[in-house]
């Protein structure tokens, strides 16, 4: 066999880059079809940020958890008093005021709780404005009555500013808001609730959260509840129901992964049949890309 010159050898290694310069621009038109094929499926977007849902399997249920999977974050931390979430560090708790507000409820007794409904900010019914807490006191209400329209009356004002910027919305609240909470804690202290009555627990859970209840006053793009996440968690919960438990910590984990697509594609207002459709289509071709992976993601 003839040696090979080392004019022929460059010559081979100037083709072998071509090809390749070609390949990878192949590849990254390719990704850029993708990218505009995700968005052509994507139809108003509800803010100027896309909208996120991640869900995540873990073991157990251990302050261990959220502190390992929120390491590297710091900010506000929307949640419920469950007290696993105070081993995350560098965040600003804000507690769920819905739970704070169906403890009162539940202690209402039930032929009046027929007649109450717990209003809340993203329902598309018109919701009246609520009585003064004055008259409801006059009226001789009970105590979880009154606590209830309380908690009410917030739901009802982040109502109204829901469309707000959040400088306005925070500004609105401060000078709305406070003083109804005030009004709130300052009734917390005006009565003794029965030992062990549902009322009394009430009391005690919004009381031992009383400040993190308020925090969602500090800033404008937060909530006075996390019933966004529990929305979603109630998506998983129904699926629960048909296929009853996971067999695998693998099955467990897929899960999540296939729920986190799902629900931030139906967040985005992607067409859910069209974008699994693309998903499946083209995702075989590029577990070894990870641009291709990433122009796919909802």
């Amino acid at each position: 066999m003839a040696p090979i010159s080392s004019e022929r050898i460059i010559q081979i290694l100037q083709t072998t880059n071509e090809q390749q310069s070609a390949q990878i621009k192949e590849q990254a038109d390719t990704i850029r079809q993708l990218r505009t094929l995700v968005e052509e499926l994507q139809g108003t977007i509800k803010t100027e940020q896309m909208q996120i849902v991640l869900y995540e399997y873990q073991l157990g249920r251990s302050g261990e958890y959220p502190k390992a999977f929120l390491e590297d974050f710091s900010g506000f931390l929307h949640c419920d008093g469950y007290s696993a979430y105070k081993k995350v560090t560098d965040v600003t708790l804000v507690c769920c005021l819905a739970h704070a507000r169906r403890k009162f409820f539940k202690a209402i007794p039930a032929e009046k709780r027929k007649k109450l409904k717990l209003s809340d900010i993203n329902s598309e019914q018109e919701v009246q404005a609520p009585k003064e807490i004055s008259v409801l006191i006059e009226q001789k209400k009970l105590p979880a009555e009154v606590c209830f329209a309380y908690c009410n009356h917030i739901f009802y004002l982040e109502k109204q500013y829901k469309d707000l910027d959040p400088e306005a919305r925070k500004e609105k609240r401060l000078e709305t808001e406070v003083p109804i909470w005030n009004g709130f804690w300052t009734y917390l202290d005006s009565f003794e609730a029965r030992g062990g009555s549902k009322l009394q627990q009430a009391v005690t859970y919004a009381k031992n959260h009383k400040e993190t209840l308020m925090n969602y006053l500090k800033d404008g793009n937060c909530f006075c509840s996390n019933n966004a996440a529990e929305r979603k968690a109630k998506s998983y919960v129904q699926g629960r129901k048909n296929f009853l438990f996971h067999d695998t910590t693998d099955g467990a984990k897929s899960s999540a992964i296939l729920y986190s697509l799902i629900e931030t594609a139906k967040e985005n207002n992607l067409n859910i049949y069209r974008y699994l459709y693309t998903l499946l289509l083209y995702m075989p071709d590029y577990f070894d890309s990870s641009a291709g992976i990433e122009a796919l993601m909802p």
